[in-house]
C-alpha cells in the first residue's frame, strides 16, 4: 500500500503566526519602553542617555521616576490587524518625550507675603518673562534595534514552524 502525502495547511500556519507575532510585538515593545526607564535613555539606532536632572534636587534618585506613573501608564491604544500603537493617557508625557522650551510673560497680582519672621509685606503687581527648556528624554518612539529583534523573532518563528510542518510530510 503506497504512502499518502499530507499537504500541510500553510494558510493556518500564516494565520497562527499572524496572531502570534501581534502578542509577541506587544509585550516587546512595551518591555522595550519599560527598559528605558530602567536604563536612563532610549536605545534607537545607539544608545541616547537622558540628561541628568539638577544634583541639588533628590540627587540619589533615578531620571524621571518619581512616582512612576508615567512609567506604568504606557500601554497599547490602538490595534487592528496590521497596526499596533503604542502611548499613554499621561498630558505630561510628550513634554519628556520630544523635549520643550517655554517663553512665556507671566502676570503676577498684587498679593501679601509672610517673612520668617511673621510680619506682612505688601508685594506689588509685576510681570516676569519665563525662559524654560525641557530637556528631552525620549522614552518611546520607533527603534531600529527595536524593529530588528522583531524581526529576528518573526524570521526564526517562520523557519521553525514551516521546517517543522514540512517534515511532518
Amino acid at each position: 500500500m503506497a504512502k499518502t502525502n499530507k499537504t500541510p495547511d500553510f494558510l493556518a500556519i500564516a494565520d497562527m503566526l499572524k496572531a502570534d507575532m501581534r502578542r509577541h510585538a506587544k509585550v516587546y515593545c512595551l518591555k522595550w519602553f519599560d527598559d528605558s526607564f530602567q536604563n536612563e535613555g532610549f536605545t534607537d539606532a545607539a544608545f541616547d542617555e537622558w540628561p541628568k536632572r539638577n544634583p541639588n534636587k533628590d540627587p540619589d534618585r533615578a531620571v524621571m521616576t518619581d512616582t512612576t506613573f508615567l512609567r506604568k501608564s504606557i500601554n497599547v491604544l490602538q490595534e487592528d490587524e496590521n497596526t499596533i500603537v503604542f502611548g499613554t493617557h499621561v498630558p505630561y508625557a510628550a513634554v519628556h518625550n520630544y523635549g520643550l522650551r517655554v517663553r512665556a510673560i507671566q502676570n503676577v497680582r498684587a498679593h501679601h507675603r509672610l517673612s520668617k519672621n511673621g510680619t506682612r509685606h505688601q508685594v506689588q503687581a509685576h510681570s516676569r518673562k519665563m525662559d524654560t527648556q525641557f530637556p528631552k528624554r525620549q522614552f518611546m518612539g520607533e527603534s531600529k534595534q527595536m524593529m530588528g529583534g522583531l524581526d529576528n523573532w518573526l524570521i526564526t518563528q517562520i523557519e521553525k514552524r514551516f521546517k517543522t510542518d514540512l517534515k511532518n510530510v
